[in-house]
């Protein structure tokens, strides 16, 4: 009977394990789960006022409920369990453990007070168990860089009203706090430009569309783009972004949300905790600074290191070849290709380790 561990209860883990368990006769997997619950970024990286996503859970929770799957929560790999007890334990390991520290900027200052990573700051707003302790202080002038979904997915949560969070799974705690700041401006900041962002019209029309809130672009931003260059979804993009350009519409919104393309963060400022941040126009190299209360850095993740696994340094993941890590031993998910793609591209790559897992252990 193949044995096998599954290092991760999120959505690539409870995918490959529902394969597996319907693929292989007599199969028993163990799911190793560091937190008190299971699944991952399938509940504290999901935005919580998005809960349609969230439903996938429904579906990894049948994966749970299987005879042949055996989930263990509270138990950390290189901790709790060493590397080298699960390979002498099973037949085959596979990390699905993600992607969950905060990048670094790498400029001076990152360090002061009032300046977080979007890990830690969405964790703080899904109640998640290592944000316990996070109270993060916003102030008037709340700074995002990034020009990815999660940036707009705090920049939302951050300017909605009271009553359109109410649909929102939020503890009180959270809710309470969202409901009392006094944030009145909002910056994105991207050291690209509007054709290389990463966002999705959804999320973007949606941030046009907050009761409370009015979406800014300079015009010179699109300065030299055409359109007609671009694909269909990034045209509607471009054109969404444009419609915020018009400076000629009124708006008493209280909540002003600008973005700042072709900004490069040089460096931040202040005595203990952030007052400014430094940026270069990375088309003409002028030097510019906008002042922030706080700061929050939505530029990616990078997978923690465990005690014996061999870990790409420079890609910041787990080293592997076409997911094999040693043998017997794999990856899959953000903790393989890096913290990219969504819950449809997780199911695709567990399906593809799958089959190549299902023809080793039937050989």
């Amino acid at each position: 009977m193949p044995s096998i561990a599954i290092i991760g209860s999120g959505p690539s883990g409870c995918f490959l394990a529902e394969i597996l368990a319907l693929k292989l006769p007599e199969v028993s997997i163990d799911i190793y789960e560091r937190l008190p619950h299971p699944f991952g970024l399938a509940v504290s990286g999901v935005a919580p006022d998005h809960p349609h996503t969230r439903k996938v859970t429904d579906q990894l929770q049948r994966t749970l409920d299987r005879e042949e799957v055996n989930l263990i929560c509270n138990t950390q790999v290189g901790s709790h369990i060493s590397y080298e007890t699960l390979k002498s334990r099973y037949d085959r390991v596979i990390f699905a453990v993600g992607a969950e520290q905060d990048r670094q900027l790498g400029i001076s200052g990152e360090n002061l007070s009032n300046v977080y990573g979007s890990g830690a700051f969405t964790r703080w707003y899904n109640s998640h168990p290592d944000a316990q302790g996070l109270n993060p202080s916003l102030g008037k002038k709340v700074g995002i860089i990034g020009n990815g979904n999660v940036a707009l997915d705090i920049a939302r949560m951050l300017a909605k009203t009271a009553e359109e969070h109410q649909q929102s799974d939020l503890t009180p705690q959270v809710r309470e706090a969202l409901a009392n700041h006094s944030i009145e401006e909002i910056h994105i900041f991207g050291r690209r430009g509007p054709t290389d962002a990463s966002f999705t019209l959804p999320e973007l029309t949606e941030l046009g569309n907050l009761a409370n809130a009015r979406v800014r672009v300079s015009p010179d931003a699109f300065a030299g783009i055409d359109t007609n260059q671009l694909p269909i979804s990034q045209q509607k993009v471009i054109q969404q972004l444009q419609s915020f350009a018009d400076l000629s519409i009124a708006t008493s919104n209280k909540i002003q949300i600008q973005f700042h393309f072709f900004a490069t963060p040089e460096s931040i400022s202040g005595k203990d905790n952030i007052e400014h941040l430094h940026i270069k126009d990375t088309r003409s190299g002028q030097a510019d600074s906008v002042q922030l209360d706080s700061l929050i850095t939505a530029i990616g993740y990078q997978t923690p290191k465990i005690e014996g696994v061999p870990y790409d340094d420079l890609k910041k993941r787990f080293a592997h070849t076409d997911s094999l890590i040693e043998p017997g031993v794999y990856c899959v998910g953000w903790c393989q290709r890096g913290p990219q793609g969504v819950i449809p591209t997780n199911r695709s790559e567990a399906m593809s380790l799958a089959r190549k897992l299902i023809k080793e252990l039937e050989a």
